[in-house]
């Protein structure tokens, strides 16, 4: 019973190890039937394909579709060279721009340089002309000092000598004393046109008009003309002095005796204007002489001219003025020797 039973187990457990390999055996085979099946649809694809691709070759016209690229490769070539021209070309007109706006700065530059230049020549000269024709100190020191900030604007160090002599002819001017110029002028002026308005000594001393005696006054008529006549001669004051100088012209002419007072007036302008204060003041006392020998002294306006006359001569002036023509001078030949090459 024992013997059957292992007898059995043994004949199962063989069953089972053949039915295994049995199963192997199949899967093995169905795998490898799976392969063969995958290269054979990998094979006949590409064979499809490949009859395709032929197919397709056979129908495309290969010598023309060459021919085509050709002409497009050419034409491609073309379109680059023109772009290269048209670049190289907008790069030259670059250039040209660049360089047209570089002169643009440039002459720019310059013409702000060279208008800064002429602007501070101008004020320089007008500063010699007002100290040398007007003798106005203040407004040439004006100008000195406007032409000297239009110079500091170039900084420009080859000015610098320029602008040394500007500033001690500046200093040369601030050392001065001031004198009014343009202030006596005008009271000069303005006392020459008082002339007319002077009253005259002699009209205060000239005898008036004779009545005629009276037909019927007799003796009393006569005494009475005396009388009068010794008052005449009690206002009449002849008076000689060989020293004092007397007018051009004999004083009963009052119009040129005032004419004359009024050129004496006129010629002290004209005489403060150019500097020459001694004519200046010779003038002035001229005028007063005349003031004082012909004309009413005792009235208001006579001594309110005379007062001025004495304020005038010796009101503070400047025989010498500074020669400022330096930094002129050096200016215009700086400028020269930049202008040339």
């Amino acid at each position: 019973m024992a013997s059957s039973t292992e007898s059995n187990l043994k004949r199962g457990k063989s069953a089972a190890k053949k039915g295994a390999r049995n199963l192997r055996h199949g899967l093995l085979t169905a795998g490898l039937a799976l392969i063969i099946a995958l290269i054979a649809a990998l094979a006949s694809g590409y064979l499809w394909y490949t009859l395709l691709y032929r197919q397709e070759l056979r129908q495309i016209n290969v010598p023309g579709e060459l021919n085509r690229l050709d002409t497009d490769t050419r034409e491609m070539k073309q379109a680059l060279a023109a772009a290269g021209e048209e670049l190289k070309s907008f790069k030259e007109t670059q250039d040209a721009l660049k360089a047209a706006l570089e002169k643009i700065h440039n002459d720019l530059s310059r013409n702000r340089t060279e208008w800064v230049l002429a602007e501070a020549e101008q004020l320089l000269l007008a500063a010699n002309n007002r100290l040398q024709l007007a003798r106005d100190a203040t407004a040439a020191l004006s100008a000195l000092r406007a032409a000297d900030r239009q110079l500091s604007l170039l900084a420009n160090p080859a000015l610098l000598a320029v602008r040394r002599e500007v500033t001690r002819e500046i200093t040369l001017l601030e050392s001065l004393e001031k004198t009014d110029v343009s202030g006596i002028t005008l009271r000069l002026a303005s006392l020459a046109e008082t002339v007319d308005r002077l009253p005259l000594a002699i009209e205060l001393r000239q005898p008036p008009e004779r009545t005629k005696p009276e037909a019927e006054g007799g003796d009393k008529g006569w005494q009475a003309a005396r009388g009068m006549w010794r008052d005449i001669l009690g206002l009449v004051r002849i008076r000689t002095d060989a020293e004092t100088q007397r007018p051009l012209l004999p004083p009963e002419q009052q119009y040129f005796l005032r004419e004359n007072l009024r050129l004496l007036l006129y010629g002290a302008q004209q005489a403060i204007l150019q500097g020459n204060v001694p004519t200046y003041q010779q003038n002035l006392k001229s005028a007063a002489r005349l003031l004082k020998e012909y004309f009413d002294t005792g009235t208001q306006a006579v001594i309110a001219a005379q007062k001025e006359l004495e304020k005038l001569h010796n009101a503070r002036t400047v025989s010498e003025l500074p020669n400022i023509s330096g930094s002129l001078e050096a200016l215009r030949r700086w400028r020269s020797d930049r202008l040339i090459p």
